[in-house]
């Protein structure tokens, strides 16, 4: 009996649009980090100057500079995906 070399199995390579997918499913998931985290933080860091210099307006600033660096964060983001996809 012969002995042959063993031949590795090749995987299938994933298609366009399963790649396409996770991309989707990645960049959705970086959006959401993108969006809570920063509201989270300065929604917390504007109670906590509320509460330290007797003022109400420190959480609305926090919410606005959330969304501006949440904004920015996202922009970049895109830029990035649509380098990478040409």
């Amino acid at each position: 009996m012969q002995n042959f070399p063993e031949v590795p199995e090749k995987k299938p390579e994933k298609s366009k649009q399963q790649k396409a997918g996770m991309l989707l499913v990645e960049a959705g998931t970086e959006f959401a980090v993108m969006i809570g985290l920063p509201l989270i933080g300065f929604i917390f860091l504007g109670k906590w100057l509320d509460t330290k210099y007797q003022h109400r307006f420190f959480v609305v600033i926090g919410i606005f500079l959330a969304i501006a660096l949440s904004s920015y964060m996202i922009y970049k983001k895109i830029q990035q995906i649509k380098d990478l996809l040409k």
